[in-house]
């Protein structure tokens, strides 16, 4: 399947160096011992095997046993709860390599709100301490895209300046073109780091030895340029060369100049809209392993993953050969996914990035054997909320605006929605047990066991589709209760709060239609962000300003062993207000942005 202009130049790329096909990708455990003392390559645990010019071990840290939330921000991989390009909204992102030692291969991908489909992904190399930066606008299309005047490199080359549009591809084929345009201008984004570019010099490049590779030499920054940044340069083929090769052995990734991953990436956000003067920002997710991950580079090419392969590198039910429909039967009798996946899908956050999720292969088989649904079940316990609050503010009197953002960037993995399976007598509902696709993360409960048998957090009763036509998979809150400033709650005999859209006579309760959802404040129209792919709007049951709470508790019967009960949430409130006495010819429009606050 043709992803987009990015994918398709990588072909002629990959003709025009005269690479081959290789063996399937890999996932990679570094084996190298790090030492506690020496000079700094020997402090990385670089270890140099004599029969080769450059290191053949991947180390640097101990290796990772766990992956949880990082509370310094700094992490392995960075999540963006959300991105707007609606009504002349531009989403600003800023990637920042705090580690000054090593470079990082980073994968950056962007998925839609609806239903979490990849929409843009590419990949991105960074000096030690660079910073990355892009913006997302509305193309004059109505598809968004993305453009950057950084000079660091990506792969492929996005160019100073150059926009490139989001594929519309991945989007349900049902929808019609303007629809479709709509769809990739919200969503959430996942950054990951991939490998380190070690600034060691151990290699030999050409006739000079004991230099740095050939690919830090690339990526690394000369006068504010890296020198791969430059189109038709040495540099950019040899950057090439090195990204779109299947690495399948710690020796020759090693020896091309990646070694394990080690974090200290750093993120930040913001929106802008800059005929309404208004911005809202706040700082990535970060999730850290406790140690070096796996290395988890993967080509960015147009090519095919093996299905006897897929399994071992994603828990994504669409991807997956052994996807279970809602009824709890086998997708495919055959082992077919529902959809093919492309080496550019990987990494994805459920790649096995510990050493105990992945066991290398053993001749005469080529591709090890790894476990992507328990990755999946970690971040997701660890992204696992009972209760979401925080405030809201509607005051007429300065014009006062709020949106609350909810997004759950690990629930793809464990449910997704299967476009393929919608037609003209079976459409996206509730009845059509093949379009929600479960990966079944923990073996033992299908997905349309009752709740009270249930052992993870998704599964058939409680993820109802959308009834308003759009396919959009949906989670309910328990409940929800909302505060005015003077300790005010409706009390029983007052109307609770009302959501639209809804149906008449089903009781209230805030539903996540959407992997990236908002929820408006009794504003129907634009509201704060104009935000139309997975939006509800409370309509009446609050107050003119306050706070409130989202019970997600989602209690399940039999929690397996790792699960936290919850739902993975994060997000913020966004509140637009204006002062109403601002002097002729300033601006009087102020953005806020509050986290939301949890327990778990």
């Amino acid at each position: 399947m043709k992803k987009n202009v990015l994918a398709l130049s990588i072909a002629a790329m990959i003709g025009g160096l005269g690479f081959a096909g290789a063996a399937s990708a890999d996932v990679i455990v570094g084996t190298g011992v790090a030492a506690a003392t020496g000079s700094v390559n020997v402090r990385q645990g670089l270890s140099i095997d004599a029969t080769t010019p450059a290191n053949s071990k991947m180390s640097g840290q101990a290796l990772g046993a766990n992956l949880s939330l990082s509370e310094g921000g700094v992490g392995h991989m960075l999540l963006v709860p959300y991105y707007s390009a609606q009504n002349g909204n531009m989403t600003v992102l800023h990637v920042v390599n705090t580690d000054t030692l090593n470079g990082k291969a980073v994968k950056v991908r962007f998925r839609g709100a609806a239903n979490s489909d990849d929409v843009m992904d590419f990949q991105v190399f960074m000096s030690p301490g660079d910073v990355w930066t892009a913006a997302v606008t509305a193309g004059a299309d109505g598809v968004a895209q993305i453009q950057s005047a950084d000079n660091t490199c990506t792969v492929p080359a996005l160019g100073n300046n150059t926009p490139q549009a989001f594929a519309t591809n991945r989007l349900d084929p049902n929808k019609s073109d303007e629809e479709k345009a709509n769809g990739t201008r919200e969503g959430y984004v996942e950054i990951f780091n991939m490998a380190d570019i070690p600034s060691d010099k151990l290699y030999t490049v050409g006739a000079t030895a004991n230099t740095n590779s050939a690919l830090y030499t690339a990526i690394k920054h000369v006068s504010g340029v890296a020198p791969c940044s430059v189109a038709g340069s040495p540099a950019e083929a040899t950057l090439f060369g090195v990204a779109l090769t299947n690495y399948t052995t710690e020796a020759n990734a090693a020896n091309a100049g990646f070694n394990t991953p080690t974090g200290g990436l750093m993120g930040d956000w913001y929106i802008i809209n800059v005929p309404e003067t208004t911005t809202f920002s706040g700082a990535s997710t970060a999730v850290v392993a406790d140690g070096r991950g796996n290395f988890v580079h993967f080509p960015q090419i147009d090519t095919g993953v093996p299905a006897t392969a897929i399994n071992n590198f994603t828990a994504d039910p669409l991807l997956r050969t052994d996807a279970l429909k809602t009824d709890g039967t086998a997708n495919s009798a055959t082992g077919v996914p529902a959809l093919a996946a492309g080496y550019y899908d990987l990494p994805d956050m459920s790649t096995p990035y510990l050493a105990a999720d992945w066991a290398a292969p053993v001749p005469p088989a080529t591709v090890g054997t790894g476990n992507p649904k328990a990755q999946a079940l970690k971040l997701t316990s660890a992204l696992a909320v009972t209760s979401v609050t925080n405030q809201y503010a509607n005051d007429e009197s300065i014009t006062a605006k709020t949106d609350w953002v909810f997004s759950m960037p690990t629930r793809r993995y464990s449910v997704a929605a299967n476009y393929a399976a919608v037609s003209g007598t079976t459409p996206a509902n509730d009845a059509n047990t093949a379009y929600r696709l479960f990966s079944n993360l923990v073996a033992g409960v299908l997905p349309n066991a009752a709740a009270t048998a249930q052992d993870e957090w998704f599964f058939a009763a409680n993820t109802p589709v959308s009834t308003d036509g759009k396919g959009n998979i949906c989670v309910k809150a328990d409940a929800q209760k909302f505060w005015d400033r003077e300790e005010t709650s409706p009390g029983e005999s007052t109307p609770g709060p009302v959501f639209s859209p809804r149906t008449p006579g089903v009781a209230a309760v805030v539903s996540l239609c959407g992997e990236a959802s908002v929820l408006a404040f009794k504003d129907l129209g634009n509201s704060v962000l104009a935000s139309s792919v997975a939006r509800s709007t409370i309509t009446s049951g609050t107050y003119t300003n306050g706070w409130g709470v989202v019970t997600t508790a989602n209690d399940i019967g039999a929690p397996a062993v790792g699960v936290v009960e919850g739902l993975p949430l994060m997000g913020a409130s966004f509140i637009k207000l204006t002062n109403p006495q601002v002097a002729a010819g300033l601006s009087g429009t102020y953005g806020i942005t509050w986290p939301h606050r949890f327990t778990r």
